[in-house]
């Protein structure tokens, strides 16, 4: 008798094919882990991302590091132009939402210096007013003649995908600089729903910013065109019970960003206004 091919008898876990042997197992080696939250994050691949990562996928592509797997990509002719009328959309729930604040070193330092200077969730930390402030965002970094460090203002939202095979995973998405306004908007839709933010579904779609620093890709946040706009009620409890781990891991200092690769994903914004969430 032929033996069995289990190769791919899998399930899909972050993007990661897990063996049939390994899912039944009993996890161990993790225990101290649960010191530390970091969820994998959405990001939109821009045209200055590095060479490995325009390998295989294009600009405006949303993947999910860091395993870098597909969440949506932009659509493309054979010669690989973008369609601009096409649309690369997902769906997702917002689980949890945190701000939270970093001061960055400038493109210069890459690879010399950390790209990440100080971070802090405290909202009464002095960069916090600072991040606000056009006067004071940008500061010389002491000891340079003129390289300038940057406060910036992150808006982190724990989401969950809907309707994609990576659903059941907790992801971030962070707006900052030239996103922070779509993060804001976010915001004012969540508010709007007047339900838990864990039972609304959104559809983000990929689009095209140009400002006076270069263009870049973003996502523009909508209440959704092609399905309900709330979660079943055994999904609602679900992401309740998910929310309310993601409000623990806060308050403990567990849960953290990452942020390592973002400093350069999107340019300042042109304007300089600011409102709290």
């Amino acid at each position: 008798m032929a033996k069995k091919d289990n190769s791919l008898d899998v399930t899909r876990v972050s993007g990661i094919p897990l063996p049939d042997y390994m899912q039944d197992e009993k996890i161990l080696g993790t225990e101290t882990l649960a010191e530390f939250v970091i969820p994998p994050r959405i990001k939109i691949v821009q045209k200055q991302a590095s060479d490995d990562l325009l390998d295989k996928f294009g600009p405006g592509d949303v993947i999910l590091t860091p395993t870098n797997v597909a969440i949506v990509s932009l659509p493309r002719d054979e010669k690989g132009r973008s369609d601009e009328d096409a649309l690369a959309q997902f769906n997702f729930v917002p689980l949890f939402f945190y701000a939270e604040w970093a001061t960055w070193n400038p493109i210069a330092l890459k690879n010399t210096e950390p790209m990440i200077r100080y971070r802090t969730t405290d909202p009464t930390d002095p960069i916090v007013a600072k991040s606000k402030n056009k006067s004071l965002r940008e500061e010389i970094i002491p000891g340079t003649d003129n390289l300038k460090m940057r406060h910036v203002e992150h808006l982190n939202y724990i989401v969950m995908l809907v309707d994609h095979e990576l659903e059941g995973t907790p992801s971030l998405i962070t707006f900052a600089k030239g996103e922070w306004l779509s993060g804001s908007k976010l915001a004012s839709l969540i508010k709007m729903r007047q339900a838990a933010l864990y039972g609304c579904v959104f559809t983000a779609t990929v689009a095209q910013r140009t400002g006076i620093l270069g263009s870049w890709y973003g996502l523009d946040i909508a209440n959704p065109s092609k399905r309900v706009s709330w979660v079943d009620k055994d999904q609602y409890e679900l992401n309740k019970a998910l929310h309310l781990q993601f409000v623990e891991h806060h308050k403990k200092s567990r849960l953290k960003a990452d942020l390592d690769d973002s400093g350069d994903e999107t340019p300042p914004p042109v304007s300089s206004e600011s409102a709290e969430f």
